[in-house]
C-alpha cells in the first residue's frame, strides 16, 4: 500500500482504473508510463522508510523498505537483544561511557542546506524523558562534524540546529516545539526543512506547531549553511560513532520516513504537508508515492 496525496490542487487525488484517470473536470485523460510509475512506485526522493511493526528478532538492523538499501545498522554496543527489547518498535540504548556506539545509523543522507534541498522527516516511536539537552537523531554536531541535529530538551520538547565546522560550528537553531514530545509516552514528530528558502516548520503529533502560526519560518535570519557530509544518519545522537558519544538518548521508533528533494522542487504547503503526516500516522508501514510529491 503507498500513500498518494494530490499537491498542486484540493488534496483530492484523480481516480484511476488501468492507464485512464479523471482530471478533476471529469474528463477521462490517458496515463504515460511516467504518470502510472507515480502512482505505484515510492517516491524517488526516499532516503529510508523504515517500520517496525514487520520485523523480528534475529532481523539485525532496521531494514529500509524504500527500495533504496539505506538499512539502518546496529552500533557495535547494540546488540539485536537490545535493539529487540520492546515489541513493536526497534529500540536503542543511551550511549554512555564505554558502550558508546548503542545507536542506529543510517547510511549517509548528505543533505545540501546551502545547495536548496528540501528535507521531510517523519518518526513515531517514544523516548525516555531526560533531565538536561541531549542529541537525538541526526548527521552532526559541533565544530567537528557537519550536518543536521535534532535535540531533546529537558522540557521534552525538540529543536533543530544546523552546524558547519567553518561559518557555524556553535550551530544555527531552530526554535523549539511547543508541545511535548519526549515523555516516555508514543508520539510522532515531523520536520520539514527547506534549504532554498530558507525554512523550516514543526509537527507534533500530526499538528502543525502553534508557534508557526499558519506558515513556515525563517530559519536563522535566512543564513546560509552548508550541511554536507559523508557521516551516517543517527536514531539515539546526532554524532557518528568515531566521536564515542555520551550525548544521546534510549528512543523506540515505531516508524521513520526521511525524504530529501531536490533544489527546484516546488516548496508543498503546509496543508499538504499536515495531510502527508496524517496519512503516515494512519498508515506508518506504508510508502509515500512519487505523485505526492
Amino acid at each position: 500500500m503507498g500513500i498518494e496525496i494530490d499537491l498542486m490542487a484540493n488534496g483530492s487525488p484523480a481516480q484511476s482504473t488501468d492507464n485512464l484517470a479523471t482530471s478533476r473536470s471529469g474528463t477521462p485523460v490517458r496515463l504515460t508510463p511516467d504518470d502510472i510509475g507515480d502512482r505505484v512506485l515510492a517516491n524517488a526522493a526516499y532516503h529510508f522508510a523504515g517500520f517496525a511493526g514487520e520485523q523480528i528478532t534475529g532481523d539485525g538492523k532496521f531494514f529500509d523498505r524504500s527500495g533504496q538499501d539505506h538499512h539502518a545498522l546496529r552500533g557495535a554496543d547494540l546488540s539485536d537483544a537490545n535493539m529487540f527489547a520492546n515489541s513493536g518498535y526497534i529500540s536503542t540504548v543511551d550511549p554512555a561511557t564505554g558502550v558508546t556506539d548503542s545507536t542506529l545509523h543510517i547510511p549517509s543522507l548528505n543533505f545540501d542546506y546551502a545547495g536548496g534541498e528540501k528535507l521531510i522527516l517523519w518518526w513515531l516511536g517514544k523516548t525516555t524523558a531526560e533531565g538536561s539537552s541531549v542529541s537525538w537523531m541526526g548527521d552532526g554536531v559541533g565544530a567537528a562534524y557537519n550536518g543536521i541535529r535534532i535535540r531533546a530538551n529537558s522540557n521534552q520538547s525538540a529543536q533543530l540546529a544546523l552546524y558547519n565546522s567553518s561559518t557555524h560550528p556553535g550551530g544555527l537553531f531552530g526554535g523549539s516545539t511547543s508541545d511535548m514530545l519526549f515523555d516516555g509516552n508514543l508520539h510522532s514528530f515531523g520536520l520539514f526543512l527547506d534549504g532554498e528558502n530558507k525554512e523550516y516548520g514543526y509537527w507534533v503529533d500530526e499538528a502543525f506547531d502553534s508557534a508557526f502560526g499558519a506558515d513556515y519560518l525563517t530559519l536563522g535570519a535566512g543564513a546560509s549553511v552548508d550541511t554536507t557530509n559523508a557521516n551516517t544518519w543517527n536514531i539515539g545522537t546526532a554524532y557518528p560513532a568515531i566521536a564515542l558519544p555520551t550525548d544521546g538518548i534510549a528512543t523506540q521508533t515505531r516508524a521513520l520516513h526521511i525524504l530529501r528533494l531536490p533544489s527546484g522542487t516546488s516548496q508543498p504547503s503546509v496543508a499538504a504537508i499536515t495531510t502527508l503526516f496524517e496519512k503516515l500516522r494512519a498508515h506508518p508501514s506504508s510508502l509515500i508515492l512519487g505523485r505526492a510529491l
